[in-house]
Parts: structure tokens; C-alpha cells; sequence
């Protein structure tokens, strides 16, 4: 990149944080406006002196939801809901209306989706309030605009898995090879990478996703989130950070030793969750299936870019690949 274009690109930057700096400061403060502006102007973003500062705020925050989970006993039992256990996926438009990349997620999560035990529920627009009751303060935000789609999905997975349990996964997520009995067989699992490293931009610094987490009704994880959230939409207008889950259950983690507990006990699984998407237009190879594949069964995919089921010279492309593979698998499963 020229020194020109880098020149251009920073006065964007400061021109757009100079814009978001006065919403930020009458919501949460000069501090967190000021270090949000400044972490904005050096790319990639979320710094440690970033994150540190919002795990700050959020800690602050979370102190009457913190103190209610306190004395939380491991002995506790669980909510046993009757009948199978959910799985929970959501496109607020409806399956009529997914991109084909989240159609290629949707088919092959219906081909997989073990026939006992599970049953699948996409969440739509349409149909989100037969499952679950939220706030009118939350839904009124919504209507409002102050709250994307995105936020309010992460309030529905969390107020449903709460309530019932079961497995939320979403709908741009790639299953490789099999149904994840784990996420809806244990009391908490999540897809889970710990490296404080590779992760040290990250809040969680891998310990956990929420776009794919499970376990029963009533575990104090999905309470506390539930909770968190409520209390946030009740007091603010927006997001203090796009995963701002992630700092939730971290002030849950370092507070809470039966959070603790339950989050330590997950292996570490899936670990490249995110290498498939970065490949998809790339040439396909059985050796590049097998590699991606080998070790990781759930993959994070984006609709958010440009997808081509052939690459300029004429390959199948991943992409192309996935779409065969699954039309392939479902022509199979439809004759079962």
C-alpha cells in the first residue's frame, strides 16, 4: 500500500470515529470514547489497552448480575425440559431469503441433523415470539433502530438457551462430517480454541464462541448472559463492543468459580473454525478438503464477500465443491 493510500485511508478513520466519538462519550464516558477513537485509528483494532478498558466498564456494570450468580452450588440441578432437545439457528428474513452460502450451511445442518433426540428450530421474524418473551424495553429498542439484528439474535440465544437448552449454532456455520451431539449432550460446550497468543486480540482469548454453544436449560452460563443482557438494553442504547457476550462471560469467568469450572472443562475443539472461508474461492483439492477437515468438523463461513464456483481458470473452486458435495449428499439423504 502507498504512502498515499495509507495517508487516505487514516483521514478516513479519523473521520469516522471523529463521528462516532460524541455518541460514545455521552453513552459511556470520555474514557471509553477516547480509547475506542484512538484503538479505531490503528488497525486491527482491539488492542490490549482496549480491551482491558471495556472489560473495565463491563466488570462495573455487571456487578448486580455478578453478585446474584455468586453463591451459585455446582449441586444445583438442572431444568429438564421434556421432548428433544432444540437446536437453535436464526435468519430473521427466513430460509426464503438466505443467501446460497447460508442455504449450503442450512441443507447440510438438515442432512445431519440426527432423525432421534434433536429437533431444529430456525427463528425468523416471524415466528421468534413463540419461543421466548423478551423484555418490551428490548423489543421497543429493536423497532427503534438502536438495536441491530445482530444484537438481538445474541439476546435470543442466550434468554432461549437459558430457558430450554439445546445447541445455538449459526446459520453461516459448515458441518463438515457429523451432528455435535456434545454441544446438546453436556452441561455446557462451547466451540473452544484457548491461546492467549493467537488470541490475544480477543477478549475470551479463545476460551469460548458464541456462535456455537450449548448445554442444559437453567446452567448458570446462559442465566447470567440472560441476565447481563437485560440489564444492559435496560440501561443502554447500544453495544459497547460488537462481542460484547464475550466480556459478559468473562466477568462471569473471573468471578464465578462454577462458571470457571464448566468453561475449563471443554476441550478445546474445532481449532480451525475459521480457516475454511479464507480458501473458498481457492482451487479444490482432496488434499485441501482432508486438511481443513481433518480436525475440525464446525466451520465459521461468510456470505459478506465475493464467491465464485469456478476460479479463473476454469477449477473447481472450495466453494464449488461444498455446493456439489452437499446437493450430492442431500439427493442421498432425500431417498433414505
Amino acid at each position: 500500500m502507498s504512502i498515499l493510500s495509507r495517508a487516505k485511508h487514516l483521514g478516513d478513520r479519523i473521520v469516522l470515529e471523529s463521528k462516532e466519538f460524541p455518541a460514545r462519550f455521552k453513552e459511556y464516558g470520555f474514557k471509553v470514547a477516547s480509547v475506542t477513537f484512538i484503538d479505531g485509528l490503528i488497525p486491527p483494532e482491539k488492542h490490549t489497552f482496549y480491551i482491558k478498558t471495556i472489560e473495565e466498564y463491563v466488570n462495573h456494570f455487571m456487578e448486580p448480575v455478578i453478585e446474584k450468580y455468586r453463591d451459585w452450588k455446582s449441586e444445583k440441578a438442572h431444568i429438564l425440559c421434556p421432548g428433544k432437545m432444540p437446536v437453535w439457528c436464526c435468519w430473521w428474513q427466513g430460509t426464503e431469503q438466505m443467501p446460497e452460502l447460508v442455504r449450503l450451511c442450512n441443507d447440510r445442518l438438515h442432512q445431519l441433523l440426527p432423525k432421534d433426540g434433536v429437533e431444529l428450530h430456525m427463528l425468523t421474524e416471524k415466528n421468534y415470539q413463540e419461543y421466548i418473551t423478551l423484555p418490551d424495553y428490548i423489543i421497543d429498542k429493536f423497532k427503534a433502530g438502536k438495536m441491530s439484528i445482530t444484537a438481538l439474535s445474541d439476546v435470543l440465544r442466550v434468554a432461549l438457551l437459558a430457558q430450554y437448552g439445546g445447541f445455538w449454532i449459526d446459520a453461516t456455520v459448515f458441518i463438515a462430517n457429523h451432528f455435535p451431539m456434545e454441544f446438546v449432550q453436556s452441561d455446557f460446550y462451547a466451540q473452544k480454541m484457548y491461546d492467549p497468543i493467537k488470541w490475544k486480540r480477543e477478549a475470551c482469548k479463545g476460551r469460548w464462541c458464541g456462535f456455537l454453544m450449548g448445554g442444559k436449560a437453567g446452567n448458570i452460563i446462559f442465566q447470567l448472559l440472560r441476565d447481563s443482557f437485560f440489564l444492559w438494553w435496560k440501561v443502554h442504547d447500544s453495544v459497547i463492543d460488537y462481542v460484547i457476550l464475550d466480556y459478559f462471560l468473562l466477568a462471569g469467568y473471573h468471578s464465578i468459580p462454577e462458571i470457571q469450572r464448566q468453561i475449563d472443562n471443554v476441550p478445546d475443539n474445532n481449532p480451525d473454525v475459521f480457516e475454511m472461508y479464507k480458501v473458498l474461492n481457492e482451487p479444490y483439492t482432496p488434499a485441501l478438503f482432508e486438511q481443513l477437515t481433518k480436525n475440525t468438523n464446525l466451520h465459521k463461513l461468510t456470505y459478506k464477500m465475493e464467491l465464485k464456483p469456478y476460479t479463473e481458470n476454469g477449477e473447481l473452486s472450495l466453494y464449488g465443491f461444498l455446493n456439489n458435495f452437499v446437493k450430492q449428499e442431500g439427493d442421498q439423504w432425500k431417498t433414505k
